[in-house]
């Protein structure tokens, strides 16, 4: 007998995703002085592409993504487009009008979307505990992550921030929604080896993108090695992000991974000596409530 079932590994997953994610964090706030946002990204879905169509080629898959149909591979290609082209850089924007915190908890309201649209799209049931247990943990999450006196916007900028944080969340949901059918044909780590290259050459096409070169031979090969490291985690994370959308649905998959606050707090005490504050910690218990629900 099997010690996690499906559903258990999709949310194990999903988790995994999100501690990925804190950690991507940490790595990009020791590379955001020298790259702008765009090249970090650029690179850190070219690294993470290489690495895994490395690894597709190495154990002979490369026959199974050559054999897709047309349809999958559209839907992995838009999937990704709609999620780095609209929904990353609509996020980034609404940072300038909201602040990094109150961006964070509007397009919160992308797990909440995904799960309507899956119940709506693809039959995927909607329950009371995950109702419950999707608020508990979004709650949690937005309490967490309630801005500081420092990051309330003016009022000049605070429906342009809400506009693009509230687009970002409809582009994730959409792009999540986009992706689940085409896992009949794939697994996590195929799906990837489609998505992170398509993503790498949308953002190595923008110009802007091109002037990472500079940076990088400014910084030397602590920098490079930072890189290669932000890339790994990026295709670890996206793999298990797919693999829980797989194996326990989209509604699911996307609350837990949503969860990187979480262990960002932790990473952040540790790492960057950062204050664990009271609301903090009560955004933290409400959101482990939250995901004990979930996997009731």
């Amino acid at each position: 007998m099997p010690l996690l079932s499906e559903s258990g590994f999709g949310a194990l997953c999903a988790a995994g995703s999100a501690l990925c994610w804190a950690l991507i964090g940490l790595l990009v706030r020791s590379l955001a002085p020298a790259f702008s946002s765009l090249a970090l990204n650029a690179a850190r879905s070219a690294v993470a592409g290489v690495l895994i169509l490395g690894w597709v080629a190495a154990s002979g898959g490369l026959g199974e993504l050559t054999a897709l149909s047309s349809r999958a591979l559209f839907l992995l290609s838009a999937s990704v487009l709609i999620a780095v082209g609209v929904g990353d850089t609509a996020f980034f924007e609404s940072t300038r009008g909201l602040g990094l915190a109150r961006a964070m908890t509007v397009s919160m309201t992308y797990p909440l979307l995904s799960a309507l649209m899956a119940a709506m799209f693809l039959g995927e049931p909607l329950s009371g505990r995950l109702a419950v247990g999707s608020l508990l943990t979004l709650g949690g999450l937005a309490i967490t992550v309630s801005p500081t006196g420092r990051e309330r916007a003016g009022p000049e900028h605070l429906w342009f921030g809400i506009g693009g944080a509230s687009l970002a969340s409809l582009a994730w949901a959409v792009s999540v929604v986009m992706l689940k059918p085409s896992l009949g044909q794939v697994d996590a780590i195929q799906a990837q080896a489609v998505r992170l290259p398509v993503a790498a050459l949308l953002l190595w096409s923008v110009p802007w993108t091109w002037r990472a070169s500079a940076p990088l031979r400014r910084h030397g090969l602590a920098a490079v090695w930072r890189l290669l490291a932000l890339g790994a985690l990026t295709g670890i994370s996206s793999v298990m992000f797919v693999a829980g959308v797989r194996h326990t649905g989209v509604a699911v998959a996307t609350v837990l991974s949503s969860t990187a606050p979480i262990f960002a707090i932790p990473l952040g005490l540790v790492f960057l000596g950062e204050r664990l504050t009271p609301i903090a910690i009560a955004g933290s218990l409400a959101t482990v409530v939250g995901i004990a629900v979930l996997q009731l």
